[in-house]
């Protein structure tokens, strides 16, 4: 069971988002698991660049006994 999704923060402008995906924590078990997982499904990080200065953030993870979550923020300044 994977899922994943997008959540925009600021629905009128639509300036910042999260990426977020929930794994089963038996599919996640060490840091090898994590940083395969995020390579595979999330955006490398830099700082806000360009005319629109667009970011990206780094990946944050929260563990629990069942479930990791993966979070990562990214718009617009």
């Amino acid at each position: 069971m994977r899922t994943r999704g997008v959540k925009l923060l600021d629905p009128l402008l639509e300036t910042i988002q999260i990426d977020w995906l929930v794994v089963p924590a038996r599919e996640c078990r060490d840091t090898r698991d994590e940083s395969r997982l995020i390579s595979r499904h999330f955006r490398k990080p830099h700082e806000p660049w360009g005319s629109s200065r667009a970011f990206v953030m780094p990946v944050h993870v929260r563990r629990s006994s069942r479930r990791v979550l993966f979070s990562q923020q990214s718009g617009l300044e």
